[in-house]
């Protein structure tokens, strides 16, 4: 099992990158700036993949890769531009995004088996 949480706040948070490839994979990123950018990269391969980001800033820039039977995502983002790509494979895959923005960008692919 493997488990990790990064925790930021300030106006320069600086760029996150969890990769995890246990059985159970669980990653959370909460990311609190001011109006600089915020960027997590969370990438999973597992039988079960949990990963949830909460971003705020000027600019946030979310990604979340799973490779799993089972895959849980949640990405929320406040900023002025929003940017998010979610990619799931596996036979049982569950994703949502909340974007807040002046500019949202985002791009959901989920693969079953």
């Amino acid at each position: 099992m493997s488990i990790e949480t990064v925790v930021q706040f300030g106006d320069s948070v600086q760029p996150v990158t969890i990769e995890e490839n246990s059985r159970i994979n669980i990653a959370r990123v909460i990311q609190i700036g001011g109006t600089g950018t915020a960027d997590a990269t969370i990438v999973q391969d597992g039988t079960r993949n949990y990963a949830n980001v909460i971003q705020v800033g000027g600019i946030t820039n979310a990604v979340i890769g799973q490779s799993g039977v089972s895959n849980t995502a949640g990405i929320t983002q406040i900023g002025n531009s929003t940017n998010a790509l979610l990619l799931q494979i596996g036979d049982m895959n569950t994703g949502t995004v909340r974007q807040f923005g002046r500019f949202n960008w985002l791009a959901i692919f989920q693969f079953g088996r």
